[in-house]
Order: structure tokens, then sequence, then C-alpha cells
């Protein structure tokens, strides 16, 4: 006779057991390394200096070269917390940690999907929008006449277009990008994502140790 199929709250459990281990300290560590203790990334901001009155100059930005195998390791590493269909994506590991909780505990979850939903869209990162622009307007560059491109967009154009992927059109988009702009664009968008799986994890590790649901033994089949 045939095993049963999964039910949901298994296959709930499962996504959040493979969650744990791919989300353990030390996950994305070039990228957090470069954290304050505020949890930005000041090494990527620009500091203006003041010339004169009419002449400012950015300072300090030869300093601020990313590796880009760094930055195409965290990539893969990260894969599947914005991949959608992976267990480990992000929107659906709430939505399994709400599966295993009462309805009420669910419902006080709401707003951790919410902050997810702010950086995790679909397979974009960034979807409360860009941090900073290209810095030029293009005829067209893919989007449309006259539109800048914004960092979130960028970030994912390399990520599909050069780290794991090559797609034309997204190569076309870069052309005319920096590829420190490029790199940035990733880091400062792979810094809110970090931050969101941390988060997911916490109150994670917070319902279990709280007693609302178990997770299967380590050794145990997934």
């Amino acid at each position: 006779m045939p095993a049963a199929p999964p039910s949901v709250q298994d296959l709930a459990r499962r996504k959040l057991t493979k969650f744990l281990r791919r989300s353990s300290p030390g996950l994305g560590e070039p990228i957090t390394a470069l954290r304050d203790e505020s949890g930005r990334i000041p090494v990527l901001e620009l500091t203006w200096e003041r010339l004169n009155d009419d002449v400012w100059r950015v300072v300090g930005i030869e300093d601020r070269r990313l590796d880009k195998r760094m930055v195409d390791s965290t990539i893969v590493e990260c894969r599947v917390f914005f991949t959608p269909g992976e267990d480990c994506y992000l929107p659906g590991v709430v939505t399994a940690l709400q599966s295993l909780v009462s309805a009420e505990q669910a419902r006080a979850r709401r707003p951790l999907k919410e902050h997810v939903a702010q950086v995790v869209t679909g397979s974009r990162i960034g979807a409360s929008g860009p941090i900073f622009h290209s810095g030029r307007l293009e005829m067209d560059n893919g989007l449309g006449p006259g539109i800048l491109l914004g960092s979130d967009l960028i970030a994912m154009d390399y990520i599909y277009g050069i780290a794991l992927h090559e797609d034309d059109d997204r190569l076309a988009r870069l052309k005319n990008v920096r590829i420190d702009s490029a790199l940035r664009a990733v880091v400062f968008h792979f810094n809110d994502l970090l931050h969101v799986i941390g988060n997911v994890r916490t109150q994670i590790e917070n319902d279990i140790a709280k007693g609302y649901f178990e997770l299967p033994s380590p050794g145990a089949a997934l």
C-alpha cells in the first residue's frame, strides 16, 4: 500500500527545517561584515565635500571597491531565499510558519509577512523601490526613453543577467552601468535581504522555544 502523501503541515515543517539550515549564522558574511552597529553599510555610502558655493565632489569613492567574486558567491548562496518555488523562498517560509501556529498567532505574524514583502516580491529584491539610480538618462535603455535605472532593477539585472544567467535584455540595460555601481546595488539590496532573513529566523526560533510547534529532529529525512 503506498504511503500517504505528506500533509500541509509536514510540508511546512520541511520548509522551516531547510530554512533554518540554510540561514545559519555566517550567511552572507562578506556583506554582513561590512555593517556598522546599526546594521547599515557605511563603507558604501557616498560622502560629499563642498569645494565652493557651486562645486561639490564625492570623496573616498576610490576606496569603496567591491570584490565581484565575493558578491557573486553571496548571490549563489542566497538564491534560494528569493527564488519562487524553492523551499526557502521567504514569502513561502512565512506562510509555512503561519500554518503551524494558531489562527490568532498567524494573524499576529501578518506584519512579518508585510516586512518580507517590502524586500522580496516575486523573484525581485528591493520591492520597496530603488536606493539610488544609474545617474544617467538613456534615449531607450530597455525600459523606455528617458527612464533612469533604479538600483533595485540594476541589482536584479546583474543577478539574472551576469551572476546566475546570461540574459541579453538584462545585459543590454547594464551596458551603460559601471560594474562598481552594479555590485554596489546588489550589496545594498542584499543587506536588506539578509536583515529580513535574520528577522524571519528569529521569529521561527522564538515560536519553537515557546512550544507553538515542533520541527523534526536534525537527523530526520526531509
